[in-house]
């Protein structure tokens, strides 16, 4: 009995360009699914396909967003100036929030986006304060690209300080001996606690 023929699956179009429309990163990996089946076959090429996609998401991982903080107008809220050109600047104090877990594919990536913008900013800056709240998980990686980021404001005599850990971030900041340099990471200190007590001492 001869083997049957593997037989591709049509491509569903419409799907695709509503990928395209709503996340480019699902697009390319539909695509290049659709490619490799084409090509290699069914098996190899949802193998291949599988592991495009680990090598999308590990370079989408390793450069995350990072917000930087701008007061919304009438509140004591802040949110990612690029996205809300309105919000009101802080004077004297960068306010920033890594929207991922910090970690060693990224960490680097993280101190240069926040030494940037200390560096490229032409006002006397005080303090910098980083919101761990959209960064559920922080390795050792992470710890050191913070303790680093210490460093390289305390030569320049601007202070650090953190806000918003989670519980097992703030527990392995303290083992790390974190906390001795930027301050007791309460979990009741706000965003707002912090630029406020910022500019009091600026």
């Amino acid at each position: 009995v001869r083997p049957r023929a593997e037989h591709a699956p049509a491509p569903d179009f419409p799907a695709l360009l509503r990928m395209w429309r709503i996340s480019r990163m699902d697009f390319y990996a539909a695509a290049t699914a659709l490619v490799a089946v084409l090509l290699l076959g069914i098996l190899q090429g949802i193998l291949l396909a599988a592991l495009a996609s680990v090598l999308m998401l590990l370079a989408r991982a390793s450069r995350p967003h990072v917000a930087f903080l701008g007061r919304i107008p009438g509140t004591s809220q802040y949110s990612d100036m690029a996205r809300h050109p309105e919000n009101e600047a802080i004077p004297g104090v960068i306010a920033f929030r890594p929207e991922a877990s910090l970690l060693y594919v990224n960490a680097g990536s993280v101190l240069e986006t926040v030494m940037t913008s200390v560096l490229n900013d032409r006002s006397k800056i005080r303090a910098v304060i980083c919101d761990l709240s959209a960064s559920p998980y922080v390795d050792l990686a992470g710890a050191r690209m913070l303790r680093a980021l210490y460093g390289e404001l305390a030569a320049r005599s601007i202070a650090l300080q953190i806000v918003g850990a989670r519980g097992r971030v703030r527990d392995l900041l303290r083992a790390d001996g974190l906390a001795e340099k930027v301050g007791e990471l309460e979990r009741a200190v706000s965003l707002d606690d912090a630029i406020s007590d910022a500019r009091k001492h600026a």
